[in-house]
């Protein structure tokens, strides 16, 4: 066959052209061969139809909503499709244009040149997520889907911890309180309660403490009690959890979820008008929060809430798609281990979606995940390795 279809990778191309032996000068060809999308949202007809001109000119193309050249519509999303080269080409010609595009391409530019945290930053250190990590479940609770009711004594507690810290495990997530689908929330103290032993134990140790609560009293004892990361199901939308988290300096995960546990799969939290910009716009939010109470931008992490107020379809939609929130330049954590979407599609239940999980987690960290969530410590451990590989694999 005189015919193969490469991957527009930047690497994958720059290796093709050396092989090739073109010029030196040559090999800024790669720029041409790396494909690039972006989409710009809400933007003023008449800007946008300059946009779209000047696209065209650098050699790309725009598409605009339809009655966006006659201006019978106020605002339109543009998509621009071109690649690493004609986005400079773009960028160079907006610089001399009006109604806001200029500083448009300026934007425009910080957003192209702008990389990705590899560090998550608290207040005792640096978390370096420059390979993926594996995050080990502690659920100190009597009723959680999966494992409820294992780890409820002193002894399974710490059998548990001296196993995942023996195993290897990056970081230990301690929750006290049920999130599964129609759960009840129940009060700070006992949640408190709960997790208190296992916050004890684990000093001992050094290693990275997470707590997953959205109850900002439990935070704050977690926080005084050794904890690094609050991980956050209702993605940081109670104000004094914010506060508290800018005050003490830890790590945040910020989760997206539609309702609460109780309601969170009832048909409202599961409608969106764009599940991936609706879930982009919420971070947006989230983020500003944080930032305005002091929570630095390289403390964040982000989760898209997977099986919180999704369908089974929306919840692939995300993990195929995983990769789109790697714009906001935010570690992401991916949260599948044993959920109903990998029952629902393998049909088994929940103590035997291991092989499930495995791929769904594969999945994930090659789309983009930075942290993947499990109950499996071993197999957890297994897969991020082999997806790191994979990842650094080079030609």
């Amino acid at each position: 066959m005189k015919f193969y279809k490469l991957t527009p990778d930047y690497d994958r191309i720059k290796h093709e052209l050396a092989r090739i032996g073109v010029d030196s000068y040559a090999l800024n060809m790669v720029k041409k061969g790396v494909s690039l999308n972006i989409l710009v949202r809400d933007i003023k007809a008449p800007a946008a139809n300059i946009l779209k001109q000047e696209s065209i000119a650098s050699g790309m193309d725009a598409a605009v909503k339809k009655g966006a050249v006659s201006c019978s519509i106020d605002k339109t999303d543009v998509l621009l499709m071109g690649n690493t080269a004609t986005f400079e080409r773009l960028i160079k010609r907006l610089s001399m244009q009006v109604f806001g595009l200029k500083e448009l391409g300026k934007e425009l530019s910080l957003f192209l040149k702008s990389k990705e945290f590899k560090n998550i930053t608290y207040n005792k250190g640096v978390i370096d997520v420059s390979k993926p990590l594996c995050m080990g479940i502690l659920n100190t609770t009597p009723d959680s889907f999966s494992d409820g009711s294992l780890y409820v004594t002193e002894e399974a507690i710490a059998a548990r911890i001296d196993e995942m810290v023996e195993l290897g495990i990056d970081i230990v997530d301690i929750g006290g309180m049920s999130s599964r689908p129609f759960s009840e929330s129940i009060s700070s103290d006992e949640e408190i309660k709960r997790i208190k032993f296992a916050l004890d134990y684990i000093k001992q140790y050094d290693m990275i403490v997470s707590v997953d609560t959205n109850n900002y009293k439990t935070a704050e004892y977690a926080l005084n009690n050794g904890a690094d990361i609050i991980n956050d199901i209702s993605g940081m939308t109670d104000d004094n959890m914010v506060f508290l988290c800018g005050q003490s300096k830890c790590a945040v995960c910020i989760m997206h979820m539609q309702g609460s546990p109780k309601n969170m799969q009832n048909n409202a939290n599961t409608e969106y008008n764009n599940i991936i910009y609706d879930i982009h716009d919420f971070f947006t939010k989230s983020i500003d929060k944080c930032l305005n109470a002091g929570i630095g931008y390289s403390s964040l992490i982000l989760d898209v809430g997977f099986g919180f107020g999704k369908t089974v379809e929306q919840n692939y939609i995300l993990l195929k798609y995983l990769n789109e929130f790697k714009s906001f330049n935010i570690p992401l954590l991916a949260g599948i281990s044993r959920k109903s979407m990998i029952g629902a599609v393998i049909d088994k239940d929940v103590n035997n979606r291991l092989a499930g999980t495995v791929c769904a987690n594969t999945a994930a960290i090659l789309n983009g995940a930075d942290i993947i969530r499990v109950h499996d410590i071993k197999e957890g451990i297994d897969t991020v390795k082999i997806a790191d590989y994979i990842l650094k694999a080079y030609i």
